[in-house]
C-alpha cells in the first residue's frame, strides 16, 4: 500500500483513502465524531492534523496504517551498496540462515568486549540522529550478536552475549519503528524480549519491556503499551528501581513512554492516567537528581519536562503546551541530539498552534540545524513548515520549507 500516494499532500491522501473506502466526507466525519466541514478542511489542507491520536483515529477509520497517511519514510536512503537498507536489516533479523542470504558466510565469532563497545557506539549514533550511518552498521551488529549467542552457551560469556543481543534488538526495534517498519520492529523487540528474560538482568528486562511498549504504541495499540508499562515493575525484584542511577533511569524512561501511550488512548476522558505515569517518572528523576544517559535513556528532570510538553500536545492542550514551552530556557543542551531536536520541534509546534509564528520558525529552524535527517523525515515538521511558510515572509522560513521537503 505504502508508496501509492507519496506524491500527494496529507489532505489528498486522506481523500484518496476515503474514496477508496467509498465513504462520503459526512460518513468519515461521523466515524471520527467530527463534522463534515472538519473533514473537508483536512482534505483541502486548510486544517492540520498534528497529534498522533488524531492521526491514528483517521487511519483506523480509513482502515490503513498511519504510515500510509504520512507517506513513505525518507529517513533511510539506499546507499553504499545498499548496506543501509531495510532489506539488509530484515535479513539480519532472520533466525533461519537460509533467509539471511550471505550475511553469515565466513563470519568469525566476535570478541565480546569489542561487540559490547560496538553496541554502545550504535546507540550513540541513534542518539546523535545519524540514521544512515547507523543503518549501515546495524546488519553486521545484529549478525555478530546472534552468532555470539549461538556460540557461547554458558557462564559469564553467555550472559554478556545475551545482553548484547537483547540491547541490539531493542535498538533495531526503535530504529525500525522510526522508519515506519512496524512489522519488523515487532519481530526485533519480540526476540529481544525473549533474550532479556533468558538473561534475567532486571535493567535489561525493564529496557526490553519498554521496547515492547514502544513498538505497541507505534502499532496503534496504546492500551497494550500502558498494560506492559504498568506490569513491568512487578517482574523485577521489589524496590529494585531505587537501587542505582541505572535502575532509576530505566524505570523512569519506562513511565515516560507509558505517559505518551496513555495520552493516545482514544476514549480517555481526562489526563489522570498520563499524569500518574508522569508522576512516577518525576519521582525517579527527583531521586536521580540530574540528567544522565544510563543505558542510553537520556533520563532525568529535563526529559520529564520534555514529555510533559509532548503529552500536552497529544491532548491538544495548547495553553499548557505554550506555558511549558516558554519555560524551557536552559533545558536540553546536555541531552543527546535526538532529544534536543525533538524538544525544539515540539516547542515549534506549540508556538505554531498558538499563532506565535516567529517563535515557531526559530525553533523549527533550530530543530533542523540540530538533526536534519531526523527532522526532514518527520511528518509533523513538514506539516508545520507548510503552514509557517504561508504565515511568514521570512526568507529563512521559505528556504527551510524547501529543505524539509514541505514544498518543491
Amino acid at each position: 500500500m505504502r508508496g501509492m500516494s507519496d506524491h500527494l499532500t496529507f489532505g489528498e491522501r486522506v481523500r484518496f483513502y476515503r474514496k477508496r473506502r467509498k465513504l462520503t466526507q459526512s460518513e468519515l466525519g461521523q466515524l471520527l465524531n467530527r463534522s463534515e466541514n472538519w473533514v473537508y478542511r483536512v482534505e483541502t489542507d486548510r486544517l492540520s492534523v498534528n497529534s498522533v491520536k488524531q492521526l491514528t483515529s483517521i487511519a483506523e477509520a480509513l482502515r490503513v496504517h498511519v504510515e500510509d497517511l504520512q507517506g513513505s519514510p525518507t529517513l533511510l536512503e539506499d546507499q553504499d551498496g545498499h548496506r543501509a537498507s531495510v532489506p539488509v536489516i530484515r535479513a539480519a533479523l532472520m533466525q533461519s540462515r537460509r533467509l539471511s542470504g550471505s550475511l553469515f558466510d565466513n563470519r568469525e565469532v566476535p570478541r565480546l568486549e569489542r561487540m559490547s563497545a560496538q553496541v554502545g557506539q550504535a546507540w550513540e549514533l541513534y542518539q546523535a540522529s545519524e540514521y544512515a550511518n547507523l543503518g549501515s552498521k546495524l546488519p553486521d551488529l545484529l549478525a555478530d550478536s546472534r552468532l555470539a549467542v549461538h556460540t557461547f552457551s554458558a557462564g559469564p560469556q553467555k550472559d554478556e552475549a545475551l545482553r548484547g543481543f537483547a540491547l541490539t534488538l531493542h535498538l533495531a526495534a526503535v530504529y525500525l519503528r522510526k522508519l515506519g517498519e512496524t512489522n519488523l520492529a515487532w519481530k526485533a523487540v519480540d526476540e529481544g524480549d525473549v533474550a532479556a528474560d533468558e538473561l534475567g538482568d532486571p535493567a535489561v528486562v525493564m529496557t526490553l519491556r519498554r521496547g515492547v511498549a514502544h513498538v505497541q504504541l507505534g502499532a496503534g495499540l496504546p492500551e497494550d503499551a500502558v498494560r506492559v508499562t504498568l506490569t513491568a515493575p512487578g517482574e523485577v525484584p521489589s524496590g529494585w528501581w531505587t537501587s542505582s542511577p541505572l535502575a532509576l533511569s530505566v524505570y523512569g524512561t519506562l513511565f515516560l513512554n507509558g505517559a505518551v501511550a496513555a495520552a493516545r488512548i482514544e476514549d480517555q476522558a481526562d489526563q489522570s492516567l498520563t499524569n500518574e505515569m508522569l508522576a512516577k517518572a518525576q519521582d525517579a528523576a527527583d531521586r536521580l537528581g540530574s540528567d544522565r544517559n544510563e543505558m542510553w535513556t537520556s533520563f532525568g528532570p529535563a526529559n520529564v519536562k520534555i514529555h510533559r510538553l509532548a503529552t500536552a500536545l497529544e491532548f491538544e492542550d495548547i495553553g499548557s503546551a505554550v506555558a511549558i514551552a516558554s519555560d524551557m530556557r536552559g533545558v536540553g543542551p546536555g541531552l543527546p541530539v535526538e532529544r534536543q531536536a525533538r524538544l525544539r520541534l515540539d516547542i515549534a509546534r506549540a508556538f505554531g498552534e498558538a499563532g506565535r509564528t516567529d517563535d515557531a520558525v526559530d525553533n523549527l529552524k533550530r530543530a533542523f540545524q540540530k538533526a536534519p535527517e531526523q527532522i526532514r523525515a518527520h511528518e509533523f515538521a513538514r506539516d508545520l513548515a507548510k503552514r509557517l511558510r504561508k504565515r511568514s515572509q521570512r526568507r529563512d522560513m521559505q528556504e527551510l520549507a524547501v529543505r524539509l521537503g514541505a514544498v518543491k
